[in-house]
């Protein structure tokens, strides 16, 4: 978590002042996204930084039809580490999260909605979560901008924006 939070503040200051940081080491979670779902030709639903065995990586969230599956990409080369099926986590799913699991399933690739999110912010995503409202699907993303910290809201099948706002 530690670690997640540096991530967090380095892309935010390397967003507003251009100096080096530990940011400019890593490859970012929208890539390791990218990276994750052409890997496993599945949707990503969340991702965020994570330490794994010693060394930083992006635990991604994926879904290819009903399924989850999680992969660790290396957050400096880019390299797909392991992607496993959680069995048991899959199972309790299966009961109470079907819905989650089916639309974020047939959801547009994330890693799409993310490059042009940055594009057009000239941010960083920093974690993505996914959610049902309203019987939608929808990313939460933390997005560092030279702004601030803002988190955005965009419909998981359209990849239109329902919400920005920015961390006081």
């Amino acid at each position: 978590m530690l670690r997640r939070l540096l991530c967090v503040f380095a892309g935010a200051m390397l967003a507003t002042s251009g100096a080096p940081s530990m940011a400019q080491d890593l490859i970012g979670l929208t890539r390791a996204i990218g990276v994750a779902e052409r890997s496993l030709s599945a949707r990503a639903i969340e991702g965020e930084l994570e330490t794994s065995g010693g060394r930083l990586v992006y635990e991604i969230d994926l879904v290819r039809g009903r399924v989850l599956h999680r992969a660790h990409v290396d957050a400096r080369s880019g390299k797909l580490v392991s992607a496993v099926k959680p069995q048991a986590e899959n199972w309790v799913r299966r009961w109470f999260d079907k819905d989650r699991l089916s639309s974020g399933g047939k959801a547009a690739p994330l890693s799409d909605h993310l490059v042009a999110l940055e594009r057009h912010s000239r941010g960083e995503v920093t974690e993505v979560e996914f959610e049902m409202r309203r019987g939608r699907g929808v990313y939460q993303i933390e997005l560092a901008t030279a702004a601030g910290i803002g988190k955005v809201q965009l419909d998981a099948a359209t990849g239109r924006r329902i919400e920005l706002a920015y961390d006081d």
